[in-house]
């Protein structure tokens, strides 16, 4: 699935079970509510991590991209023919 739809839907279910938290709280009380609090914060924390998880993989496509540019220019300029000198001013 797309990484980006992941982050959306664990972000709205942070929050449903946020403002399901504070109505449940406000009814019966925090021992009763706490599992609730506890599913909104693991969505958070999932959200979280599918956030880091998807900026490291394009932090490293990014550079392995960058070195491959950098590997095909320099095999370009090996590639061209050096020129020898020829005998003018040289000096012993």
């Amino acid at each position: 699935m797309n990484s980006k739809l992941i982050r959306t839907i664990f972000l709205a279910l942070a929050f449903g079970f946020l403002v399901l938290w504070v109505l449940e709280f406000r009814r019966a009380g925090l021992l009763e509510s706490y599992w609730l609090l506890l599913l909104c914060i693991v969505c958070f924390l999932l959200f979280q991590f599918s956030r880091l998880k998807a900026a490291t993989l394009a932090k490293q496509a990014g550079e392995s991209e960058a070195v491959s540019k950098k590997n095909s220019s320099a095999s370009a300029v090996g590639s061209t023919p050096s020129h020898s000198k020829t005998g003018k001013n040289r000096k012993k």
